[in-house]
């Protein structure tokens, strides 16, 4: 039988890991490999140690350095003395050289940023004595508190609700890495923040993401900053911050389309289910927020035409089913008021929830429903999603009638143009109805 761990191996790392209360810990037993038993054994106990310093119930086993102390020395070298010693001028002198405390590289990148390479000033964040102060940590808890009422309310996605959370405790650790004294948000100065920018340039350089990952870190590390000083939590921001991500330019985005024949072949042998949402999808330029929500009381089911406002812009919206769209819409069209299609459990094909660890739960039967007829068509590693149809119909609209391909998308428009596309809906029908038998539908 395969051995039980309680532990997780980390390969590149070479190092056993545990995951405790929404932290990861890396421990720093050496080991072989995943099958040096004495070595698993010997990080089990390293767990135990840490797990009662991180309880209240043990000190530390680490180090001021980070290294890990001797079992049989462990009462021996160290006392809660030397966590006292750390008077508020060092955390003042903190931010004029960098430093980290984790040696193990691992540990760092796993964070998404890189240790810095003095390697002989390593500092652990325990030796830095906790006091009164407006703390960075509680800061960000704050402003993440209340973007997630905001989400809840239904002011702000929960998708971008997530995505600040992400970045902002990147930029966290980053300062809990290499600032460890550093825990004031008013120390927080200008050396810092341009040092935490030329870092993950460094890490878009060597390919670790991309550059629209690098302009969202920075973007949300200034509405940070900004919001702390709108509610006097911040007597000023640490320097001038209109240009902190301008300087980041997006790489013009390549087009990505499913072609005409992937689209009979993905088809091909589908579900109805699936057949309908991908015909969803090429017909109305919908993803899948816009076919879990779509209503009852947005289609007119005799002319086929839907009204409603798309979900991401709220911008108003009109597009006529295909013949054979309505007809299958029909088929699985739920009984009773509320969203056209359900799940099988009589649910809404897609739910976003905070679960109890305040990370960002999907559930999205239409995507799951599409990944396995992609994989079963054979495009399990093709670099196109099921957002990838909308975008594949827009594209045909474009070649010959450009002036239409907004409307499709439900794109926002300005004064003059507004008027002129509402104006030639029919139009955009004539040219929706075409793909139906470009794509095969019309069979």
């Amino acid at each position: 039988m395969p051995r039980k761990y309680d532990l997780t191996w980390v390969k590149h790392a070479k190092c056993w890991r545990k995951q405790y209360r929404g932290k990861r810990f890396y421990l720093k037993t050496k080991c072989r490999g995943k099958a040096d038993r004495a070595g698993y054994l010997a990080s089990c106990r390293e767990w135990k140690r840490v797990k009662a310093w991180q309880d209240g119930l043990g000190p530390s086993p680490y180090t001021l350095t980070g290294a890990l102390i001797p079992e049989d020395l462990q009462g021996k070298t160290q006392s809660n003395s030397v966590h006292s010693n750390a008077p508020e001028n060092q955390a003042n002198k903190a931010h004029l050289t960098p430093v980290r405390w984790a040696t193990d590289p691992g540990w760092i990148l796993s964070r998404g940023f890189e240790p810095f390479v003095h390697s002989d000033q390593v500092v652990s964040p325990e030796s830095v004595q906790s006091y009164n102060g407006k703390r960075i940590t509680e800061l960000a808890e704050l402003w993440l508190d209340g973007r997630q009422r905001q989400a809840k309310r239904g002011d702000l996605k929960l998708k971008q609700w997530s995505e600040d959370k992400t970045q902002l405790d990147t930029f966290c650790n980053f300062i809990r890495v290499n600032y460890p004294a550093v825990t004031k948000v008013a120390e927080i100065d200008a050396g810092i923040l341009n040092v935490y920018r030329a870092q993950q340039w460094h890490l878009v350089d060597y390919g670790k993401f991309s550059k629209t990952t690098l302009r969202k870190r920075l973007r949300t590390v200034v509405q940070w900053l900004r919001w702390l000083v709108d509610e006097n939590l911040l007597a000023d921001l640490p320097k001038k911050l209109s240009r902190y991500a301008a300087g980041v330019q997006l790489d013009q985005p390549k087009p990505v389309f499913w072609t005409v024949d992937e689209i009979k072949l993905l088809v091909k042998s589908a579900t109805e289910r699936t057949r309908l949402y991908i015909m969803l999808a090429l017909n109305l330029g919908y993803t899948q927020i816009d076919i879990a929500t779509l209503d009852e009381s947005m289609i007119d089911w005799e002319s086929g035409i839907i009204e409603r406002e798309r979900h991401k812009t709220g911008v108003l919206t009109k597009a006529k089913l295909w013949p054979s769209t309505l007809w299958l819409l029909l088929r699985h069209r739920s009984q009773g008021r509320g969203p056209v299609l359900l799940n099988q459990n009589g649910g809404p094909l897609l739910v976003e929830r905070i679960n109890d660890k305040d990370n960002l739960i999907v559930n999205d039967a239409i995507r799951l429903a599409f990944d396995r007829r992609k994989r079963a068509a054979g495009f399990k590693t093709a670099k196109r999603s099921f957002k990838h149809f909308r975008k594949t119909a827009a594209n045909e609209i474009e070649k010959v009638a450009p002036h239409l391909t907004g409307s499709f998308l439900g794109h926002s428009e300005k004064g003059t143009k507004r008027f002129y596309v509402r104006r030639h809906y029919d139009e955009l029908y004539e040219h929706t109805d075409r793909l139906e038998s470009l794509f095969g539908f019309d069979a």
